[in-house]
């Protein structure tokens, strides 16, 4: 994720629109606080209302790229946690420690 300040915003706001054209984010600081995130904008008609305030509360992300339908997800890749392990992880959790 890409920062700028107001001022370096405002001096170079098509240098930060072309960024966020290609997919990044960039967080918008006033002085030494974060005050506002440009994002890309994504097809807003294919959500309904709900999915819309979550997406503008930073609740809900939409994907960059929506899935066709029929296409399956990507299988995971690395280790998988075992059942024994996450139950003993729960288990654990549990007993307060």
């Amino acid at each position: 994720m890409r920062t700028a300040k107001i001022s370096e915003l405002k001096a170079k706001l098509s240098a930060h629109i072309g960024y966020v054209k290609n997919g990044e984010e960039v967080l918008i600081y006033d002085r030494d606080t974060p005050v506002a995130r440009l994002v890309p904008a994504g097809p807003a008609d294919d959500y309904d209302e709900q999915t819309r305030r979550l997406i503008a509360k930073g609740i809900l992300t939409p994907p960059k790229r929506p899935r066709k339908p029929g296409e399956r997800l990507p299988a995971p890749t690395g280790r998988m946690i075992s059942d024994e392990v996450m139950e003993r992880v729960w288990q654990e959790e549990r007993e307060g420690r």
